[in-house]
């Protein structure tokens, strides 16, 4: 193996740690803002709704640009069956062109044979005996001479006209392929522009279920009256937990978090969470402590609202105080929601059933196989970047392939 070669691994091979460790000792910068009170939660709602205002004008511009292209193809392939139609006429003007030429040299072949005849000797005299005077024997001659002349004059134009034809048949030819590359051009812009369209294949909130969310929250807040100035923390304190509890009574760590070949793919992704399976579908799924519920996704009515298939499905975010600092806790992959924004839990609430199996595939799109995804973030719950941002590891689990039997074991 050449020294070049060895350096490329090493390098690969260095770039792949210094990103995996950095995962785990980087702290994210704080770039999201942090709705310290209920003014500021309202604002965030209000910014939401901004956003979604300018993602609908992007999908409508968007939208008409793909009907653009699509009219864009239509023509093309119009002016496609156009020239092929006009390639068919060149070749049967071509052929027709072909048997006239025929033709004509038949009879010029005829003339040439007279005029020959009629030239020599024997004819000559004959001719002229018959001519009755000079000049009508030279007018017989120069009129043989000149219909000879016009036949071979036609032959030109003809064979003009066939090499005009096969040439456009050429041009029609070579424009039909700039045509056809014009669609394709077209097709891919196209694809470009619905995948702009298209959310990216991850679990999480889509910008509807992040407001419903906000928006549930806000009321929630105003319900037990809250002021504008007033912290969350002050306003909704939530009871404390003393321990990491599990969500699942048993259960084994199938993915574990961290760099990983991820399964719908195939490319390497960060997983930010661990994936707990080991329990059939429909299999109780409980918060792991006292804590209110900060987001929901529905899959069914995303679904049904966007026409796509939702990563992650059914989907319950969860804010806890766990001795002392605030976490968020998402769960995903879950066969029914039993919970709703803003509602209170405790360590004894079901929140739903474990999912992500042959039950959940008509509106389930990147789950392989029955499984609890479990991800917490060391943040107040603020939106799904400032969650994303703070995922760690969750703490107390075996690692990859281990399995635990109650709710209160904990591994170091």
């Amino acid at each position: 193996m050449s020294i070049k070669k060895i350096s490329g691994y090493f390098v690969r091979y260095i770039l792949a740690i210094f990103i995996f460790v950095s995962c785990f000792i980087f702290k994210p910068a704080d770039t999201y803002a942090k709705a310290n009170t209920f003014g500021e939660l309202k604002q965030e709602l209000a910014d939401l709704k901004a956003k979604q205002r300018a993602n609908n004008n992007k999908k409508n511009l968007t939208k008409n640009q793909i009907a653009s292209k699509n009219n864009d193809i239509n023509n093309a392939e119009k002016e496609i069956d156009s020239g092929r139609q006009k390639i068919e006429e060149a070749k049967q003007l071509i052929s027709q062109t072909e048997v006239k030429i025929q033709e004509l040299e038949d009879k010029t072949n005829q003339l040439m044979e007279a005029y020959q005849v009629m030239m020599s000797n024997n004819s000559y005299l004959e001719f002229v005996t018959s001519s009755s005077s000079m000049t009508d024997l030279i007018m017989r001659i120069d009129a043989v001479k000149e219909l000879s002349n016009y036949n071979k004059d036609k032959l030109t134009e003809f064979e003009e006209l066939i090499n005009t034809n096969k040439q456009t048949q050429v041009d029609l030819a070579n424009y039909e392929k700039t045509l056809e590359a014009n669609i394709q051009t077209y097709k891919n812009n196209i694809q470009a522009l619905q995948n702009d369209l298209a959310s990216l294949n991850e679990i999480g909130m889509d910008l509807v279920d992040e407001i419903n969310s906000k928006q549930q929250l806000v009321d929630y807040y105003n319900k037990i009256g809250c002021k504008s100035e007033q912290t969350l923390e002050d306003c909704s304190r939530i009871a404390g937990n003393d321990a990491w509890l599990k969500p699942l009574n048993k259960g084994r760590v199938n993915s574990k978090f961290g760099q990983r070949i991820d399964p719908i793919s195939g490319k390497l992704k960060i997983h930010k969470a661990v994936d707990l399976g080991g329990n059939a579908e429909g299999t109780n799924v409980y918060s792991i402590g006292n804590g209110v519920v900060v987001g929901i996704v529905d899959a069914k009515k995303t679904m049904s609202r966007t026409g796509r298939k939702v990563c992650g499905g059914n989907q319950v975010y969860i804010q806890y105080v766990i001795k002392g600092e605030y976490y968020t806790i998402l769960y995903a992959h879950l066969l029914t929601l039993n919970v709703s924004v803003s509602q209170k839990v405790t360590s004894e609430t079901v929140i739903g059933k474990q999912g992500g199996g042959t039950q959940t595939r008509s509106w389930e799109s990147c789950s392989t196989g029955t499984h609890l995804h479990f991800q917490v973030s060391k943040h107040q719950y603020e939106g799904y970047n400032t969650f994303m941002a703070y995922s760690i590891v969750p703490p107390g689990y075996p690692g990859g392939g281990g399995w635990f039997y109650s709710r209160t074991q904990y591994f170091n």
